[in-house]
């Protein structure tokens, strides 16, 4: 699964400007499938300047175009591309460090916030007003040919923007995980793998997506779940996969595919060996039990 900042900065095929831990792009979209699965270890924003773009997860979707914009938090999703014009967009990603920092300088902001229950949605529309729109436009103007792009500068207009989303009662939804964000030093495991599991990537890909190194994963990952990492994959994909043949009539290499599996062999050894019986014979008996 392509890791979208990797890709970015490993192509050199787009326009970016890097401060210290932010990354702003200018991006044209390349791939040629109609829709790619990928992921990203930080959050980003995603400010649509021409054609348009969906992402997905297993809970929901949105497509942006011209003038829209959508925060997409850490984690993997499905994009899918429109090719009657083509797309581009402005990338920020904005790192968990930055954000916990602008909420050091600023700690009024968490403790005038209203409690609201946290809501774990991977994609988020901003809500955007002129101050947000003329934000992003003038982000655009340091790309242009012969601008001096001033660290300083660009830091701060950072700031300003978690700022503006942070007291604009419009964007309630991310202001909550951005609180949520600077009241924990570390990802939350459990969140980011309920969220996540799903998704094929590998086990040194989750680490990253939790931050930590492949042992410190290892080892907290025990001490969240009681199990490792490996077993607990197979048994939230293999209790999905009955899911999925209970409520829906997908062939099986589609119920392979959404369920986080890499092939057919060891998705029917696994559920065979779990369940005694075939993932085909399985879905037959459960509707003749409907009926």
């Amino acid at each position: 699964m392509l890791n979208l900042k990797d890709y970015i900065i490993d192509s050199k095929l787009f326009k970016t400007i890097n401060i210290d831990d932010l990354l702003f792009v200018k991006y044209s979209c390349l791939v040629e499938d109609s829709q790619s699965e990928i992921w990203a270890h930080e959050n980003y924003l995603a400010y649509a300047i021409g054609g348009e773009k969906k992402w997905k997860t297993p809970e929901s979707e949105f497509k942006i175009g011209s003038g829209e914009a959508l925060f997409i938090k850490k984690g993997a999703n499905t994009v899918y591309n429109y090719y009657d014009k083509p797309f581009y967009v402005l990338f920020v990603f904005l790192p968990d460090n930055f954000i916990r920092k602008v909420l050091d300088k600023h700690p009024d902001i968490i403790s005038k916030a209203t409690k609201r229950s946290y809501q774990n949605e991977q994609l988020c529309l901003l809500a955007l007003n002129e101050v947000l729109s003329s934000f992003f436009n003038s982000l655009l103007a340091y790309f242009s040919e012969g601008v001096i792009c001033s660290k300083e500068i660009l830091r701060l207009k950072m700031e300003e923007l978690v700022l503006n989303i942070l007291t604009q009662p419009e964007n309630h939804k991310l202001k909550q995980y951005f609180i949520r964000i600077g009241q924990s030093q570390q990802v939350d495991i459990e969140e980011m793998m309920q969220a996540n599991y799903l998704r094929q990537l590998t086990l040194s890909e989750f680490a990253r997506l939790c931050a930590r190194s492949l042992s410190s994963f290892r080892r907290d990952f025990k001490k969240t779940f009681g199990t490792t990492p490996n077993r607990w994959l197979l048994s939230k994909r293999l209790e999905y996969s009955r899911f999925v043949l209970e409520t829906t009539n997908k062939p099986i290499d589609e119920v392979i595919d959404v369920c986080g599996f890499k092939n057919c062999s060891h998705f029917i050894k696994a559920f065979k060996n779990v369940f005694g019986i075939s993932p085909n014979r399985y879905r037959q008996r459960h509707f003749e039990n409907e009926t």
